[in-house]
């Protein structure tokens, strides 16, 4: 079989790998199924390498399928010990996350607070090791009427607030525990805010307990890759997004009821993106063999979600936003100056997510027109200036692609 032109699979359908791209898919892979890595491209750069590996907070799993075989392939002392050093701060991190996580829903459940721990916290479970889903911080929804009793436990276990928003609050504890308190899943003016509204009828308490709650496994799974969705459709979205959805499947598939979730992704208009997304997952991690046009779109789509990393770039984020918005109309520079002064200055509704305070008195808009404007100068400038840069240097061939591979993956479908 002779080597893929692109960015493809974890390996087993060539005979070599093209770039560090497709390595590191390789690693991900072998390490996720417990093996080793197979031999490197010939001229690898290994520094490039673990570079990528940390842009999507990877760099810990592949210590798993390169610790039998990193004198073998001659991998340079530094970046193996960055990798092993990367591997013990996920395996200590995780440890200190878990215990201090499992406190707090003690704790939420003796004070009666009605709460479910989300994302990475309940996914690190279904991993071959725990530690190998690393989490920037614990996400946990709560009954939004119980803030001030949470607030008050929060601070009884020596939290910090450190920002109270809209939609949730972030606390910290030294080390490195960082938590974010959700009182919605959904902001009130995101895309599938109805759909969650009364999520709590989604949810069910967990044994032996009366105020832990979880979702079913079916439920889970489509709040999983709403999330995935959310951030795709923004500023793209890392390889360890597609990792999640292929360790959920292959633990769950078989038990999962599949006509309620496409019932209730064709609600949201998601099938065919999850069907997407899946494949990809397969192509990716179970060397599924794929050719022809679907085997393309799945090295677009790889090569896409490679290039934004793990939250995904500003690039991205403006590009899509542009493309969304100028679809039906001539992008052209006077768009790009319509969509710049827009960015700049915001719609009303736009800035009310950002500040609460516009909901009760609109009138101040302007002022927090200055406010933000002076704000991203002084302390966001260089995410500032690229934000402005990427509109004005955005070709109408970039908006278009990148407009064009989203609605391949299924996404903007009209009714």
């Amino acid at each position: 079989m002779t080597e893929v032109k692109n960015m493809a699979t974890g390996g087993v359908h060539m005979k070599g790998f093209k770039d560090e791209k497709q390595y590191l898919i390789h690693l991900i892979s072998q390490a996720i199924n417990e093996k080793k890595a197979g031999n490197p491209p010939k001229n690898i750069k290994w520094e490039k390498l673990y570079n990528l590996a940390c842009y999507h907070k990877v760099s810990n799993i592949i210590y798993y399928s390169l610790k039998d075989v990193k004198d073998e392939y001659k991998m340079p002392e530094d970046i193996w010990q960055k990798i092993y050093g990367d591997y013990k701060k996920g395996v200590a991190k995780e440890a200190v996350q878990h215990v201090m996580t499992e406190m707090i829903l003690e704790e939420y459940e003796k004070s009666r607070i009605e709460c479910i721990p989300l994302k990475g916290y309940v996914l690190k479970g279904f991993y071959p090791k725990p530690d190998m889903r690393t989490m920037g911080d614990i996400d946990i929804f709560y009954n939004e009427k119980k803030t001030l009793k949470v607030r008050q436990v929060m601070k009884n276990m020596g939290f910090k607030i450190v920002k109270v928003e809209d939609k949730h609050d972030k606390y910290y504890k030294k080390p490195f525990m960082t938590l974010e308190l959700h009182k919605s899943l959904m902001g009130r003016a995101e895309p599938y805010a109805s759909y969650y509204k009364d999520v709590w009828n989604k949810m069910k308490t967990r044994d032996n307990s009366q105020y832990i709650y979880e979702f079913s496994k079916e439920d889970f799974y489509i709040f999983l890759l709403v999330h995935f969705t959310k951030h795709f459709e923004n500023s793209g979205t890392g390889v360890r997004s597609v990792l999640d959805i292929w360790v959920y499947n292959k633990k769950f598939y078989n038990e999962m009821d599949w006509d309620y979730i496409k019932d209730e992704l064709k609600k949201i208009k998601l099938d065919e993106f999850e069907e997407n997304i899946r494949g990809l997952s397969e192509f990716w991690f179970d060397n599924k063999m794929v050719e022809g046009k679907k085997r393309e779109f799945y090295n677009l789509l790889g090569e896409y979600i490679l290039s934004s990393g793990v939250y995904g770039t500003v690039k991205n984020s403006v590009m899509v936003a542009m493309g969304k918005k100028f679809e039906e109309k001539s992008h052209g520079k006077k768009s790009k100056y319509i969509y710049g002064f827009r960015m700049i200055f915001p719609g009303l509704e736009g800035m009310k997510k950002r500040f609460n305070i516009l909901n009760r008195f609109p009138f101040l808009l302007p002022v927090f027109w200055v406010f933000r404007l002076v704000r991203g100068i002084l302390f966001r400038r260089e995410r500032a200036f690229r934000s402005v840069e990427s509109v004005y240097s955005a070709s109408d061939k970039e908006l278009a692609e990148i407009l064009d591979l989203h609605k391949k993956a299924g996404l903007y479908k009209k009714a």
